[in-house]
């Protein structure tokens, strides 16, 4: 029996193709393309939104060409490869604008028409610095299959650095790794840029015991450039590193930040703590760096409050030219780490606090101050019920980093409604293959 036909119209939010069914019901089908007529069997149903899965494409798109993984239509990882990289390109500004002519608001629908092309990514593939794997309960280590909490075994990732690969093949067969693999639930390999040394992160569902210790000590001997290697879990910190030489270089990683003039004339190393956060797609991270201090502006003499500030991917280099920098984030590593990356860039103008990012904005806007440029760069979850307080904080400038599309467009929306207009909106390729879109927004104070 040939299963029913359907028509992409378009692509939205979470990179599913919408088609509606002969009774006018919406249908989100996963791996198409606009314009593609597609058999697709029904995998969930409701009275106004159903779900579906292609079973034949009779009439694909020219944009479609054959996923290059192997693993494509089993991993939840990636969901674009079955475009071409132009194609993405488009697919992504397309969703955003849609995004932003739904939100309801006038001055988004107007931003729809204004929207800047996305800036691709210098790589496509193999730009990932880090890497999370999961061990489920049948102790297969790979990504979680689409729609599962099983794993699809992987051993090569087309979107992980070739190092972080190289280990990966070293590790998932030696005896020393098979042994301590019952007793986790995930690993994580990260790649530090500055030193090309790697650290494993393993997340384990108990306290490492001497045992593990012993493992993890030999295993470290015989991996190729490992530094170190650390344990996590529920019911005890980040403990480690553990290496051949008992070295504590795995402490923390490292990128150096070329000058980028106007704004800097000098390099900047940014360091992070193992577990801490640092965008994975490092060469992308230098044109987020960039666009974000473009929009700032840059002028000498005026005060920045960078809110999850981090380890100061922006608060760094901002400082070079700013009176004042004031990062706050409620990460405490992620404190340390701006603060040792301030003093050893030789700056006397910053101050990073550990707060709670709205009970922070309260007491700014209690104490009565006031910043020339706010920068924002939240988690997915956006900056929800905050958009009063920075209109009372905010001069001049607000920089808004979005890493979801569709808070971004409710965030805007607040802002809006307390005064700020936004003047550029910057879409950017952050993470391909995928449909996840990074988003820098402009927005003034009159």
């Amino acid at each position: 029996m040939t299963s029913p036909t359907f028509v992409i119209e378009k692509l939205v939010h979470g990179g599913f193709g919408l088609s509606h069914d002969t009774d006018g019901r919406a249908l989100l089908i996963e791996g198409v393309i606009p314009g593609e007529t597609v058999h697709a069997d029904l995998t969930e149903q409701g009275k106004t939104l159903q779900k579906g899965v292609v079973t034949k494409i009779p009439s694909p798109s020219p944009q479609r060409i054959p996923a290059p993984c192997p693993l494509y239509k089993q991993c939840g990882g990636c969901d674009f490869q079955h475009m071409t990289y132009p194609c993405q390109l488009q697919a992504k500004e397309a969703i955003l604008r849609d995004l932003l002519e739904r939100a309801g608001h006038p001055a988004l629908r107007q931003a729809a028409d204004t929207l800047l092309p996305l800036l691709p990514s210098p790589g496509q593939f193999h730009y990932r610095q880090r890497i999370r794997l999961q061990v489920d309960q049948n102790q297969v280590v790979g990504f979680h299959r689409r729609r599962s909490h099983d794993c699809v075994g992987v051993t090569n990732c087309l979107l992980a650095g070739p190092e972080i690969n190289r280990c990966l093949q070293e590790l998932l067969p030696h005896p020393f790794f098979r042994r301590l693999r019952p007793h986790m639930h995930g690993l994580e390999i990260l790649f530090n840029p500055d030193s090309s040394g790697l650290v494993l992160l393993f997340h384990f569902q108990r306290k490492p015991r001497p045992g593990d210790l012993e493992n993890v000590r030999n295993l470290a001997h015989e991996i190729t450039g490992l530094m170190g290697i650390f344990f996590i879990g529920a019911n005890f910190p980040l403990t480690g590193p553990y290496s051949a030489e008992q070295k504590n270089e795995a402490n923390s990683l490292s990128f150096t930040l070329p000058p980028l003039p106007p704004h800097t004339d000098k390099p900047l190393v940014l360091s992070w703590e193992t577990g801490g956060f640092c965008q994975v797609n490092l060469q992308q991270n230098l044109t987020l760096i960039n666009t974000t201090l473009d929009c700032c502006e840059g002028k000498r003499g005026e005060s920045i409050l960078d809110l999850f500030c981090g380890m100061g991917n922006f608060s760094i280099p901002l400082a070079e030219k700013a009176e004042s920098v004031l990062g706050i984030e409620g990460q405490g590593s992620a404190i340390r780490s701006a603060k040792k990356n301030s003093t050893l860039a030789g700056q006397s103008n910053t101050e990073f606090r550990k707060r709670p990012i709205h009970q922070a904005c309260a007491e700014l806007r209690k104490d009565g101050r006031e910043f020339d440029c706010i920068v924002v760069d939240p988690p997915r979850q956006g900056i929800p019920g905050l958009a009063r307080e920075l209109s009372f904080l905010c001069r001049k400038r607000l920089v808004y980093i979005s890493c979801d599309p569709a808070t971004l467009c409710r965030d805007l929306g607040e802002l809006l409604d307390q005064g700020f207009n936004l003047t550029k909106l910057q879409p950017l390729d952050m993470f391909p293959q995928t449909h996840h879109i990074e988003t820098v927004a402009l927005l003034k104070k009159e």
